[in-house]
């Protein structure tokens, strides 16, 4: 059992890093994700590779917030970071993953490391001023727990006015497929936005993992309890 979980912590984005370099490499890439009920979704890889002309407009208003050093998490094909790079910041990239850390230095990213925001992150008290976690990142611990403890960890890590640019999604309700999956959460003893998901591509099948999603109320709650407070918040127009 502890070697399957070894082999399942190693392999967790695997399949979603073949996914990157094939697009990479071919401009084609069809990746699904899976949720446990098995409701499935195409996930648009192309958006791992855009430039800031297509950036959302939200991650384009919370960009403007960016001070001093940077620490892009879960940097993927490292968009965010070679765009902070071209505009003269200081940013380091990092990734669960050594093949899609691997991909973020292929593409230009100059500091790019192999560091799981879910542990000890490899770096002294105050090294950075600016923590980004954008995509579904800032769920990627899975439990509320574990998403406080990062919380604690990016406060040791950065300044005294550090901040954390972060994009959210908050639980649907609006389709019966989704509401029915959020009771059941409620029915399991599960916080209501946790997902439980894989990655699908090529016939293989990723390890699954949790991602939380937040509502910003309940962000503001959670944020709190670890010294981090909720300054702004930038709304989508469908309020998800």
């Amino acid at each position: 059992e502890c070697w399957r979980k070894m082999i399942d912590s190693k392999n967790k984005f695997d399949v979603f890093a073949d996914a990157l370099w094939q697009f990479y490499e071919t401009g084609k890439a069809d990746l699904w994700n899976e949720r446990d009920d098995g409701f499935r979704r195409q996930e648009p890889i192309e958006w791992y590779f855009t430039t800031y002309r297509d950036f959302l407009p939200i991650e384009k208003s919370a960009l403007k917030f960016a001070r001093g050093k940077a620490l892009d998490i879960g940097c993927g094909a490292g968009r965010h970071s070679l765009y902070l790079q071209k505009r003269g910041w200081r940013v380091t990239a990092i990734d669960i993953s050594p093949r899609i850390v691997e991909l973020a230095r292929e593409r230009g990213v100059k500091d790019a490391r192999v560091a799981d925001v879910s542990r000890r992150l490899p770096f002294r008290a105050g090294a950075f001023d600016t923590a980004i976690l954008f995509g579904n990142n800032l769920g990627i611990c899975g439990t509320p727990a574990k998403f406080r403890a990062m919380l604690r960890e990016l406060h040791r890590i950065t300044s005294a006015r550090g901040r954390i640019l972060a994009t959210t999604r908050q639980p649907s309700t609006a389709k019966p497929t989704h509401r029915s999956y959020l009771r059941q959460n409620i029915a399991r003893g599960r916080a209501i936005g946790q997902v439980r998901i894989r990655s699908l591509f090529n016939g293989k099948r990723g390890a699954w993992f949790d991602l939380l999603l937040l509502a910003p109320t309940d962000l503001m709650q959670i944020a709190a309890k670890e010294k981090w407070e909720l300054a702004h918040v930038f709304p989508l127009e469908s309020f998800e």
